[in-house]
């Protein structure tokens, strides 16, 4: 399971019937909609786990998964969980996950390379592209570009790897 994406962390058990309290590392939409989850706990150890429920409560959820049925079993449900990225539900017509925008190649309209995406960060208004690249002297820099469709971003296509926007490449 190379695919895994982490997501989460457990946070407690919540009552007396095996339900876990869930921390999601964004959204946590994809948490709410895969039916599989694989829980690395502390010392590395993993568990794929069945789904059997999820449900928001405050700012995380609470889930309850096969096997997982007293409040003792949900407090030594210690760690991260991840969904196989295979395990992801459909994004939508005209979306894409982020994760799957990490490592893609950033090139401007003239077919200039500004860099590759290394993560994806947000100022608030909307998310963005942190792309690294090397400078001229050969040391990585990085810079942000938002991600605005039909104004910076042009296309993305995931197969390709590649991601056109309308960006100078001395903006950088």
């Amino acid at each position: 399971m190379d695919d895994l994406v982490e997501l989460g962390r457990t946070a407690g058990a919540y009552g007396f019937r095996g339900w876990v309290r869930i921390m999601p590392f964004q959204s946590g939409e994809v948490l709410q909609k895969a039916k599989t989850w694989v829980l690395t706990d502390l010392k590395g150890k993993r568990e794929t786990l069945k789904i059997e429920a999820v449900r928001r409560h405050g700012d995380g959820f609470i889930a309850k998964w096969e096997g997982c049925d007293t409040k003792e079993a949900a407090d030594v449900a210690r760690g991260h969980v991840s969904v196989a990225r295979c395990d992801f539900p459909d994004a939508g017509d005209d979306a894409v996950w982020a994760v799957d925008l990490i490592g893609c190649e950033v090139v401007n309209t003239a077919d200039e390379n500004l860099g590759t995406v290394e993560s994806i960060g947000s100022n608030g208004a909307q998310d963005l592209l942190v792309i690294a690249y090397d400078n001229a002297d050969g040391k990585k820099q990085t810079f942000m570009l938002p991600v605005v469709k039909d104004v910076y971003i042009q296309s993305i296509d995931t197969d390709a790897r590649r991601i056109t926007v309308d960006w100078q490449l001395d903006w950088r």
